[in-house]
């Protein structure tokens, strides 16, 4: 038994360990703060879902030794404590881990104090304290069928896929409810990119006044003829300025950070994906500098917005900065308050996405942060600062004129456009708002001091060849404005759909080259028309997501055979169900009956007859997805029978134009890494590679030197020839052990092996397990120790014979000091 303190406890048990000193500090002695590390238990595979029993599942605790020994702290410190209070985060994932904490430490569901924060401060730390609730179950199954509707789609369809195209070791061929529809967006994007080359047009400007100021033409034209007129009518025509009366204009404040909008905005403004944006936002939140950065809502609390008030008007000594509608910006949730079971089933589905507050500052008069925040966190802050106190200041009020100038033709018109900023409102934040606005006060007044209808000589007009819409790649930000906008996910999970899309390889983000165009451009200056040809590249983009030839290969695969699953509605509809569920007006297993079913109908409409996508090339050489990834299958006959091998592909096939005959072997084999795989040693794909040096092979994360072969083609080797080599080598490194062994392992109590069967298990190239008089150990061994350790494995926390090597390896790390 574990023996109890004399001070009464409270336990507060958090998912993250990083929020646990600071809520230590706010409540005091008599309260300890401890984390699960996220998740504690899972569901493997569709075997743990009672599919007969409405779906009922059977979760196992994770079996990784650092999630093992947590449990062991968390159990202690539940035994100690006088009273446990779950304070696991505020969505479907958090109050399904505060459901499993008291499944696994037996707390009783009913009784267990439940609490909410959307900010680590002080105040909403003790609110939140005073005003505790119970687990609500609705949102605990609207997650079990989340996971379910998972597993579901990825155990059943995943399969399919390996069988039509390829298990691929490397990267995991995979289906996933949401992870598909994603790919189908970069999908479709890339088919209106192909679709829509840009059409050549001529845009035209001209440059009047003394300022030389850059007038835009309203008129387009096709081809050079047409240019060549204009010019030459305008060279002689008396072109007639006129501008309109100033027109008083409002330009609303930005709305306030949700999710999305800030994943969006980091990566434009900081270049940085989703998911570095919300590890950083994380830390922030963790640190007490912003709120719960998970969230839909477009909402402050009353408590922030008097603040915000209160901050605008010191600041600037003037009310009209505050938006006059900021009361409207309100969610009218105090912290820690929750809504009755009344008010939450008349709250719209809005609301309930609402339930957090806006992504913000917890303190806005900190605009600033430590100095031991990193670069990154301070510039991310500052976005949210700003946004922040910009939603919550008045419209900017602008007077806008236009000056138009005519030309030869009578539908056809230059313009150019300024403002004159009558009272800044939110843009006064920004200094570069003011540093524009400073420019534009100078044209604006320049445009009024030019008479009207006056002849205003051109300086220079130039027509200049560019492509007209031209279709863009799509950013991660862009992906994620998608994402929301069609319902694919919630904004807990917008990021890791990005970036998994990418993990998996059917995605990459990359510096797309555009395409050189000669352009014959025409300048006309001083009534003389010049023709200047000139190269323009257009389409040049930067980071932006490009769909890879395995990525099609799967999508089309998937859309072909289950387009009902991966359809964008059907994903949205999934979503809008599980926010029913978590309002508790519908039952959970039912809609996980629905998903199978349908699915279960759509796999046996692909039958049985699945064959492996090849595309053929030639005779003897086909385009299939490999191992670890894309390859070119050889098949040659000679008389021992057929001899597979495989060789490098590009990177830069178009699939399409493949699948059409459009390549030859030698435009797609890739020279540059040439290798040729020949099969398996060891339960390792084995492969022969030329280097700066001549042949070797590899296997696995092993390597050999083959200079044996001298400059024999490696057309000419087969697997025979090299297995040859590496069991010899194999034969000569197993007998030099077995003799170190035989010198040290008596020291270790262990009887001398007389042969190599003692090794259970080979973890990496040092360490290996073996058995021996006393029982199993390590033995670890280094090129550069002269000796080998043995090592007791008594102390591993799990089944060493069946894990991961990771878990072993990073084990002997922690507890003998080596690697």
């Amino acid at each position: 038994m574990y023996k109890k303190s004399n001070i009464t406890t409270t336990l507060i048990i958090v998912e993250s360990p990083a929020k646990c000193k600071k809520i230590e500090e706010y409540l005091g002695p008599t309260y300890k703060c401890v984390a699960t590390f996220g998740h504690l238990r899972e569901l493997k595979s569709l075997k743990d879902i009672d599919i007969q029993n409405d779906y009922k599942p059977t979760y196992s605790l994770y079996e990784d030794e650092r999630k093992a020994k947590n449990i062991k702290n968390l159990r202690i410190a539940i035994h100690k404590a006088e009273e446990v209070i779950l304070a696991t985060d505020d969505d479907r994932e958090g109050e399904a881990i505060a459901w499993h904490i008291c499944q696994v430490f037996d707390l009783p569901i009913e009784t267990t104090k439940r609490i909410i924060f959307h900010e680590i401060t002080e105040s909403a730390i003790i609110n939140a304290v005073s005003h505790p609730r119970n687990i609500n179950m609705n949102i605990v199954h609207s997650q079990q069928a989340r996971q379910i509707l998972d597993i579901i789609v990825g155990f059943q369809i995943t399969p399919t896929l390996w069988s039509a195209i390829s298990k691929n070791n490397k990267t995991g061929l995979s289906a996933g409810r949401c992870q598909t529809p994603a790919l189908r967006i970069i999908y479709d994007n890339y088919l209106e990119i192909k679709e829509s080359p840009g059409t050549k047009i001529y845009n035209t400007f001209g440059y009047f006044t003394n300022h030389c100021l850059k007038f835009e033409f309203n008129k387009n034209f096709e081809n050079e003829e047409e240019v060549k007129m204009f010019l030459n009518k305008s060279s002689f025509f008396e072109h007639i300025y006129t501008v309109s009366q100033p027109k008083k204009m409002l330009k609303n404040p930005p709305q306030p950070l949700t999710t999305s909008r800030i994943q969006q905005l980091a990566n434009n403004e900081m270049r940085i994906s989703p998911k570095e944006t919300m590890k950083n936002c994380q830390t922030l939140y963790e640190a007490g500098y912003i709120t719960y950065m998970r969230t839909d809502s477009s909402k402050y609390c009353d408590e922030f917005i008097d603040s915000a008030k209160e901050y605008i008007e010191k600041k600037y000594n003037d009310k009209r900065y505050i938006n006059p509608d900021i009361d409207s910006l309100s969610n009218c949730i105090k912290e820690g308050v929750q809504k009755n079971e009344t008010d939450e089933k008349s709250s719209s589905q809005t609301q309930t996405k609402e339930a957090h507050e806006a992504i913000r500052p917890t303190n806005i008069n900190l605009t600033e942060i430590s100095e031991k925040a990193t670069s990154k966190e301070k510039k991310l802050y500052k976005i949210i600062w700003e946004r922040t106190i910009e939603s919550c200041m008045s419209s900017a009020e602008v007077f806008q004129i236009t000056a138009n100038i005519s030309s030869p033709y009578p539908d056809g018109k230059y313009a150019f456009s300024s403002e004159l900023m009558d009272f800044p409102g939110w843009k006064i934040v920004s200094q570069k708002n003011i540093k524009d606005s400073g420019k534009n006060e100078k044209e604006f007044n320049y445009l009024k001091t030019i008479k009207e209808n006056i002849i205003v000589p051109y300086k220079n007009i130039t027509s200049s060849l560019t492509l007209k819409d031209l279709k863009h790649h799509y950013s991660e930000a862009k992906l994620v404005q998608m994402l929301e906008e069609k319902g694919i996910g919630r904004p807990s999970t917008f990021s890791m759909i990005v970036d998994k899309i990418q993990e998996r390889e059917y995605v990459k983000k990359e510096d797309i080259v555009g395409k050189e165009i000669e352009c014959i451009d025409f300048s006309l200056e001083e009534r003389n028309i010049t023709r200047i040809i000139t190269k323009r590249t257009f389409g040049n983009e930067k980071n932006k997501l490009v769909i890879q030839p395995l990525g099609i290969l799967v999508i089309e695969f998937l859309i072909k055979n289950f387009d009902n699953i991966f359809a964008y509605e059907y994903t949205k509809q999934m979503e809008d169900e599980l926010d029913i569920i978590s309002k508790g007006e519908k039952i959970w297993h039912n809609l996980c009956d629905l998903c199978y079913k349908e699915i279960d109908n759509s796999i046996k409409d692909t039958g049985d007859g699945l064959k492996k996508k090849e595309i053929k090339i030639d005779n003897e050489h086909s385009y299939i997805i490999g191992k670890n990834g894309p390859v070119i299958k050889c098949v040659k006959t000679n008389v021992d029978g057929n001899k597979v091998t495989f060789k490098p592909v590009k990177k830069d096939i178009d699939i399409h134009k493949l699948e059409n005959g459009g390549y030859t072997l030698d435009e797609i084999i890739d020279k540059s890494n040439l290798f040729i795989i020949l099969g398996d040693y060891q339960e390792e794909q084995l492969t022969l590679r030329k280097g700066k040096y001549g042949l070797y092979a590899t296997w696995g994360e092993k390597t050999k030197n083959l200079s044996c072969f001298g400059n024999r083609p490696m057309e000419n080797i087969c697997f025979e020839d090299i297995k040859e080599i590496l069991d010899k080598e194999c034969n000569d490194n197993i007998c030099k052990n077995n003799n170190e062994t035989n010198e040290h392992a008596q020291d270790f109590g262990q009887e001398k092996p007389k042969n190599t069967t003692n090794i259970i298990r080979q973890v990496s190239n040092n360490i290996s397990i073996r058995s021996g008089r006393y029982g199993d150990y390590i033995f670890y061994k280094t090129p550069k120790m002269k000796k080998p350790m043995f090592l007791k494995i008594g102390g591993f926390k799990g089944d060493y014979k069946k894990c991961h090597n990771d878990l072993i390896e990073q084990w002997v790390k922690d507890e003998y000091g080596v690697l």
